[in-house]
C-alpha cells in the first residue's frame, strides 16, 4: 500500500479549498490500486483519478516503481 508523505499546497496567500498529497509507491502497488484508494478523497471516479495522476505526474504509462513519488489531488 502506498505510503503517505505529506498533505499541503502552496496557495500563494490565496484561499484554496483543494490540496494534494504525495505518496511513495510501495512494492506491489499499482496505479489502479492507488487511484482506487484515494478516489473518494479526490472526488473523482477511479478512472478519472487514474488519468489525472498520469497527466499531473507526467507518467508515460500506468507502470510505476517502488520508491516513485506520486502527487494526488484531495478535496
Amino acid at each position: 500500500m502506498a505510503n503517505l508523505v505529506f498533505a499541503s499546497i502552496n496557495t500563494g496567500g490565496k484561499e484554496n479549498t483543494s490540496s494534494s498529497i504525495e505518496v511513495v509507491v510501495e512494492p506491489g502497488d499499482t496505479l489502479w490500486r492507488i487511484a482506487d484508494q484515494y478516489n473518494e478523497q479526490a472526488g473523482m471516479s477511479v478512472n478519472e483519478l487514474l488519468f489525472y495522476i498520469q497527466k499531473e505526474n507526467q507518467l508515460q504509462s500506468a507502470i510505476i516503481q517502488p520508491g516513485d513519488h506520486i502527487i494526488i489531488p484531495i478535496k
